[in-house]
């Protein structure tokens, strides 16, 4: 049995990273989408169990949009196309990366401009 060090698979999680990034770009097929949209509609009504997270939810809201309920919150997730998905992505990718590197095997990392060439 080996044990590998810190940072040993950074290359391999990149690359992990990259591809799925990538696949933002594509059509997202609808029943991928809808599973996604009701995992994120799951975890907005779970956190607003707690009294909590309930106030900063509803002032964060209030801050973006004016006004907005949760039943409005929902609906607005519900609207969201593959295409806008596509879309943002592609415009994140296209800028340049920032990164953010901890740990004591930081060159095994790749560097910033090898993964802004990457994500183009």
């Amino acid at each position: 049995m080996s044990i590998e060090g810190p940072g040993s698979h950074s290359a391999e999680l990149m690359q992990v990273l990259l591809q799925e990034m990538h696949r933002l770009r594509e059509p997202i097929p609808d029943v991928e989408l809808a599973r996604a949209k009701n995992i994120l509609k799951m975890n907005v009504l779970m956190a607003m169990e707690r009294q909590d997270e309930r106030l900063e939810e509803i002032a964060r809201n209030f801050m973006t949009f004016g006004d907005l309920t949760f039943s409005q919150y929902c609906e607005r997730i519900d609207e969201v196309t593959s295409e806008q998905i596509n879309a943002a992505a592609y415009k994140t990718l296209t800028g340049k990366p920032t990164m953010l590197v901890t740990g004591g095997a930081i060159n095994l990392v790749p560097t910033i401009t090898e993964v802004a060439r990457q994500l183009n």
